[in-house]
């Protein structure tokens, strides 16, 4: 099918040329983007094609099904009501929070003497402000 497609492509190139003169020449790569435009929808088509056969049959590669999978998720999130939404999104941040503790507690992460020194720094230009701000009022 594409050979015949190329074939016609050429056919009309050299009657545009022959009718067109030099302007006919333009006429190729318009042609060949058509037909390679084409070419793809039509790829993309038997793409989609295949995939729903495979899904209907239950042969669905690993990666697809965990696409799935996320896909409901979203779908199912988008779909829920905002206090659930709320719920969900705090689960999340308590979830992070644990993490992020977790990771600030282990053993390989080890905090320079400097580090100390310039948190301490930072608590008593703080606890400094806050004392400047109580003496104003």
């Amino acid at each position: 099918m594409t050979v015949v497609g190329m074939l016609i492509a050429l056919f009309i190139t050299l009657l545009s040329i022959a009718f067109l003169g030099p302007y006919g020449a333009a006429v190729l790569p318009i042609l060949v983007f058509g037909m390679v435009f084409s070419i793809s929808q039509q790829n993309k088509q038997i793409y989609k094609d295949i995939k729903l056969i495979r899904e209907k049959l239950g042969l669905l590669r690993e990666e697809e099904e965990i696409e799935e999978e996320v896909q409901k998720s979203i779908d199912e999130y988008n779909k829920s009501d905002p206090e659930m939404r709320s719920k969900i999104n705090e689960d999340i941040e308590k979830e992070t929070q644990n993490s992020i503790d977790e990771y600030n507690e282990s053993d390989f992460v080890e905090r320079s003497e400097v580090d100390k020194e310039i948190e301490a720094e930072l608590e008593q230009y703080i606890n400094d402000n806050e004392v400047k701000e109580d003496k104003k009022e």
